[in-house]
């Protein structure tokens, strides 16, 4: 929005005036200055902090009406140079914030700040500690790249905080800290925190709902503990991911990345044990690495959950090695495991390997009496035509009894073992369970 917006708002209040005085025959009153408290209010809090500031000229009951806002936007706009101020955008900000602080009146409920641009600002903490002090209910920060910006403590002090969102900081949680009592949302991207800062920062939480997480610095393991969450996503270099008292998480989203450069190592709980923590779980998207390490805290992999996912809808496996044995008894315990599943979704990881164990094991299944009843969407990408994919393919077709689309992305290199054409007229004669299940290749759609 621009700054004309305070002069645009005044002119169409003179030409109400002027439209009342000709229906009325009275004079017109001073409809700026007399509008109700909450609208002027409303008003402000649409405008950037600049233009709500210039609001002042309108009226003289205006004048500080700005100072009572609750709800402030900081970014670049505010500092940038101009022909009229030529000043630094680090003495500019350091002007901002004295005035700000200075001025405001009553509660700050949200605030967004955006210093990407600045480097070297330790008037922000001033600001932090002012914001603790007023009522945050809403903080979005900001940090500059490169050396990570440490958090003073006042930030774990603010006991109305809703909704945090966190970028490009250095997080060290105080042992005084005793809990967010009323923290709904969670964000941290491109952090640095222990890993045991972390699981205390969530589990003091007692209201978390939606946590998402992107940790710069690699991790050995975090346990879950948050007995309201609902979404939960989480990608950064670790070697465990747990979840302890989560009976509402219906969301999980994890890419663990690679910590050990291709070795596995045993994670804090097993396959079993995972899955066993989310009984409302609906939508599932889990990465090749953590998959490997559930796996590893096992000695067999099941042909089903002791306990099933009866939520679950959705699940998404991400570099799935589909020639590899382990990989496809994972898929298939899950699908077993999950009677109400309605979309799947896999994107393969083309390994060389010794595929006849997986053919033998998809062969076996093939003919037994596995039936997927509520399945209507499977999406598989960078397919390339190996036997084990297409014998899947097979498989899935002939066992969805309600499938309507089944999406394919093509991966065809010089190497591939068949063209997109022969990949095409073989899925075509494969056997459909449901007459309506239709197989595009995903450049078609």
């Amino acid at each position: 929005m621009s700054s004309v917006v305070s002069r645009l708002f005044y002119r169409f209040s003179k030409m109400m005036e002027t439209k009342i005085m000709k229906v009325s025959g009275r004079e017109p009153s001073d409809i700026i200055s007399n509008l109700p408290h909450d609208v002027i209010k409303f008003i402000l809090t649409c405008l950037p902090l600049r233009d709500a500031v210039r609001t002042s000229i309108l009226s003289r009951k205006w004048r500080y009406n700005w100072t009572k806002v609750p709800k402030l936007t900081l970014d670049s706009r505010l500092w940038k140079k101009t022909k009229q101020n030529i000043s630094t955008p680090r003495v500019k900000f350091a002007v901002i914030l004295f005035q700000l602080l200075s001025l405001h009146q009553g509660p700050i409920t949200e605030c967004g700040v955006s210093i990407s641009d600045l480097k070297d600002c330790p008037e922000i903490d001033n600001l932090i500690f002012f914001l603790s002090r007023n009522g945050i209910e809403h903080l979005d920060f900001k940090f500059p790249k490169g050396e990570k910006y440490k958090l003073p403590s006042s930030v774990f002090t603010c006991s109305h905080m809703r909704h945090l969102t966190l970028k490009y900081c250095l997080i060290n949680l105080p042992p005084a800290f005793e809990a967010f009592s009323r923290l709904l949302t969670l964000e941290l991207y491109e952090v640095t925190i222990s890993d045991k800062s972390l699981e205390n920062l969530i589990s003091c939480c007692p209201k978390l709902e939606h946590v998402e997480l992107e940790i710069s610095v690699p991790l050995n393991s975090i346990e879950v503990n948050a007995p309201q969450i609902r979404y939960f996503y989480f990608g950064t270099k670790i070697n465990s991911v747990c979840f302890k008292n989560t009976p509402l998480l219906d969301y999980v989203y994890i890419v663990m990345q690679d910590i050990n450069n291709g070795s596995v190592e045993r994670g804090k709980c097993n396959f079993m044990e995972f899955f066993g923590s989310l009984p409302a779980l609906k939508d599932l998207n889990l990465d090749y690495f953590i998959i490997k390490t559930l796996i590893a805290g096992i000695d067999e992999i099941p042909v089903r959950l002791p306990m099933l996912l009866l939520c679950l809808r959705q699940l998404y496996l991400c570099e799935i090695r589909i020639s590899e044995l382990n990989d496809i008894r994972c898929l298939f315990c899950l699908i077993r495991s999950s009677p109400y599943l309605e979309k799947i979704g896999m994107e393969a990881f083309n390994d060389k390997g010794d595929e006849l164990p997986v053919l033998e094991y998809l062969e076996a299944e093939y003919h037994s009496d596995m039936k997927l009843n509520q399945l209507t969407k499977v999406c598989l990408k960078e397919i390339s035509g190996t036997k084990p994919e297409m014998e899947l393919i097979k498989l899935l077709l002939a066992k969805s009894l309600k499938l309507e689309t089944m999406l394919i992305e093509p991966c065809i290199e010089p190497e591939s073992p068949q063209t997109l054409v022969e990949i095409l007229k073989q899925i075509n004669e494969f056997q459909r369970a449901s007459p309506r299940t239709k197989v595009k290749f995903i450049d078609e759609v």
